[in-house]
């Protein structure tokens, strides 16, 4: 368990070569564009005054069975402003932590059998791109008591949830609507069969944490406001004390089968869809998030409407070896795309890009915000759009200057 710093951190994993699943399906990118957005080195702000990002403290709960075997990882954020309330978001513990950069695929459930509490927090930190501040791995007798506030659990669970005992496979809980209490709750999260995948045990804990999240309603804690949108988090505890206070959203991050020939093991290990992951995350704990690459920092703001959208412009970013640190879905409705780029220097990173948006203009920020190296709001004319094949260049290998 690790206490909240007085400064936060913002680190920058340690990351292997990040393999998104969405480059086959968003297709080719252009050559210029991928070799600009990589040259960039980190330029320094030229404006001195900016805004910073709200302060969003994030722990992590992940449960473990009784052989001390991975079984559920939650990742919960507090809203910004009071920080009382936020979201939770499942995290598949099946997840390849070395993100399609190895010889051999690990998955989050061999990193902790192999290097305890302390590996797993840095493996998710580096597979989700996101500083943990607080965090415990917990058997499902600490899980119960960090569940108790907000008992009775009502889950709709999708399958039947499997144990093992001395005559084989059981089942503990029946799929169908649960009224469960926090021990069960627990027993839930940690239930595992001989044989079993994460990928069938998935549908129960996601819903697990949707019937949390409706448990709490509008709240079942009592936490005073934040000060200064800083408040004192010493533990997990404190920080799920804060969260169950107010309304809580909670969803999961999708993962998909890997090629038999990428896992010739026939491992227990998925592909994590990074950019869904990003574009929750970068929603909900944009102060928190790392920077994997050297690339432009970007904030992606929209309208209401256009979450697919949003989520396809964030996974074209990452590909082409930008961060995206921030996203925003309550901007402006305007038609053409618009960069804000407070540095000059950047500008002509940021546009050797700007086809990818449809019609775009290059503005200046009131008021930068720090961290940031490019606000990007989505025009209408992009996410009105049906297409999702990218522009490639195939003619030219010149390196841009």
């Amino acid at each position: 368990m690790s206490a909240l710093a007085s400064v936060r951190r913002k680190r920058t994993a340690v990351m292997l070569t990040v393999n998104l699943l969405a480059v086959v399906a968003l297709g080719g990118f252009g050559l210029a564009g991928v070799r600009a957005l990589k040259r960039y080195e980190g330029a320094t702000k030229v404006s001195v005054e900016s805004k910073t990002l709200p302060i969003t403290p994030v722990g992590m709960l992940a449960t473990v069975d009784s052989d001390d075997v991975l079984t559920s990882i939650a990742i919960f954020v507090l809203k910004a402003g009071d920080q009382l309330g936020g979201s939770i978001v499942s995290v598949p513990v099946s997840s390849d932590s070395t993100a399609g950069g190895g010889e051999d695929r690990v998955p989050l459930t061999q990193v902790y059998a192999e290097g305890g509490a302390e590996a797993l927090v840095l493996g998710v930190e580096s597979v989700l791109s996101i500083t943990i501040d607080v965090s415990s791995v917990a058997s499902a007798a600490d899980a119960e008591g960090l569940l108790n506030p907000v008992s009775p659990v009502a889950a709709q669970l999708p399958t039947d949830v499997l144990g093992t005992s001395s005559a084989g496979t059981v089942t503990l809980f029946d799929a169908g609507e649960h009224d469960l209490s926090a021990a069960e709750t627990a027993e839930v999260l940690t239930a595992t069969a001989d044989g079993q995948r994460d990928a069938d045990r998935r549908g129960n804990i996601e819903a697990l944490w949707s019937g949390v999240a409706a448990a709490v309603g509008a709240g079942r804690t009592t936490a005073d406001a934040a000060v200064d949108g800083v408040a004192s988090i010493a533990s997990l505890g404190d920080l799920m004390n804060r969260l169950f206070a107010a309304p809580v959203e909670a969803r999961g991050l999708p993962a998909a089968p890997l090629p038999a020939a990428d896992n010739p093991g026939d491992k227990d290990v998925e592909e994590l869809i990074r950019y869904e992951a990003i574009f929750v995350l970068a929603s909900v704990a944009p102060a928190s998030m790392s920077a994997p690459t050297t690339g432009l920092m970007f904030r992606i703001e929209a309208p209401p409407g256009y979450e697919e959208r949003v989520k396809f412009a964030v996974a074209a970013i990452l590909v082409l070896g930008a961060n995206v640190i921030s996203v925003y879905l309550g901007g402006e409705v305007h038609e053409a795309t618009r960069y804000y780029i407070d540095d000059p220097r950047l500008v002509e990173e940021a546009e050797s890009n700007n086809a990818l948006f449809g019609d775009t203009e290059t503005l200046t920020p009131e008021l930068p915000i720090e961290g940031i190296d490019v606000i990007l709001q989505l025009g209408t004319d992009f996410l009105t759009g049906e297409g999702d094949e990218l522009p490639t260049t195939t003619t030219s290998t010149t390196e841009p200057t």
